[in-house]
């Protein structure tokens, strides 16, 4: 955890906190700023946000709204940040599950009768083991370390436990054909709707700055412009969330993720 304060005028941010008071304001002035307590960045990375935060502010006009922008980014960031890592989580750690039980499932039911190779690939070419007595002998030892629960969790992910063993990993002794039968069926998706619905959630908090305090203002019956649809990319890019050199058209991008979440931004405060 990385801990900051932050000096914004909440005059500025009276939309967010409708509660504050005059009384609550001076005390902020006289404690020299609010704390911002950072779980997902440390000085380093906050420098560099800081920092980028200010060149693309700059880019739009909006140098005098530094200090209550980088607060906002920085409180939704680490809001949605959580749900955004929980989503990719649950995806990696079930694609590896599924990934480790085809290879345990191939080397269990393969015929002692048959021949049987090891193979390792890598980006140079790949080599195998042909002798099927030492590639037996190899694969046994694997399964085996991880019938025994004897590796290492934080690579194997949390998940590997339940999708392998069952709701009660611990009681379990070995791995049924069965539970390996089944996560070897799995069908991991990546998280792209929920994920983007994360964006959303985000541009739309800070939306309502923009039109209440910025010229980054909209007319009636406009839900986004393209200025600002530019705007949120850059910032969500500085976050690491988007990558302009995977897109083609930054603001047609946002655009597209804007209509095809209708529903959300309805449901949403801001428009």
């Amino acid at each position: 955890m990385f801990s900051t304060k932050l000096f914004p005028d909440f005059n500025r941010l009276k939309s967010y906190f409708p509660a504050i008071t005059n009384q609550m304001i001076s005390d902020i002035e006289a404690n020299e700023g609010v704390p911002v307590n950072l779980e997902h960045h440390d000085e380093d990375s906050f420098i560099e946000l800081s920092n980028g935060l200010k060149t693309v502010l700059t880019k739009y006009n909006l140098d005098d709204h530094y200090t209550e922008l980088l607060y906002l980014v920085l409180k939704k960031d680490e809001e949605i940040r959580i749900t955004y890592n929980s989503l990719w989580q649950n995806y990696n750690d079930d694609k590896t599950s599924k990934e480790i039980a085809e290879f345990l499932l191939t080397y269990k039911q393969s015929n002692p009768n048959q021949p049987f190779q090891l193979t390792a690939k890598a980006f140079t070419g790949s080599v195998s083991i042909k002798n099927p007595y030492i590639s037996r002998w190899m694969c046994e030892t694997i399964y085996t370390a991880i019938e025994r629960q004897e590796f290492p969790l934080r690579l194997f992910g949390a998940k590997v436990l339940h999708n392998l063993f069952g709701s009660n990993p611990f009681d379990v002794n070995e791995i049924s054909t069965e539970r390996l039968e089944a996560t070897s069926k799995l069908n991991p998706r990546k998280p792209t709707t929920k994920v983007k619905r994360l964006y959303i959630e985000f541009c739309l908090f800070i939306q309502i700055y923009l039109i209440n305090e910025t010229n980054l203002t909209i007319p009636d019956g406009v839900r986004l412009t393209d200025a600002q649809a530019n705007f949120f990319f850059d910032v969500l890019e500085l976050l690491g969330y988007l990558d302009s050199d995977s897109v083609s058209v930054p603001k047609d991008y946002i655009h597209a993720t804007f209509n095809n979440h209708t529903v959300l931004c309805s449901s949403l405060p801001g428009l």
